[in-house]
């Protein structure tokens, strides 16, 4: 089913945000929901899109409701978060494994 949609496409983004914060491969979410990675990398482009079957798969995978998956409240909110996180990604890989390992402790004392 190829579909154009804007809605596809939003939910595609919104899906491959979830992925990528998961640090999944399309292949790994893949398997996960029991599709093929090239279907992923298509849901994520909008070109394809999933069953209700599959998306409450993917629902379950990441712990949140359908409304929760569907909503693009907070699409700006997990824009920021990557670029963030590729920011702090970069400054780690500038300091030695002692460093590495403090911050690490730090940010898991945060949960």
């Amino acid at each position: 089913m190829n579909n154009n949609n804007s809605d596809f496409g939003v939910l595609g983004e919104r899906i491959k945000g979830l992925r990528k914060e998961q640090r999944m491969t399309q292949a790994e979410f893949a398997a996960e929901i029991g599709v093929e990675p090239l279907h992923i990398s298509n849901v994520e482009r909008g070109k394809k899109k999933l069953s209700q079957r599959k998306l409450e798969r993917v629902c379950k995978r990441f712990s949140i409701s359908l409304a929760e998956l569907i909503s693009t409240d907070n699409l700006e909110d997990i824009d920021l978060k990557f670029d963030l996180i590729g920011e702090i990604t970069e400054t780690l890989e500038l300091l030695d494994l002692p460093q590495v390992r403090l911050i690490k402790t730090m940010v898991c004392s945060l949960r």
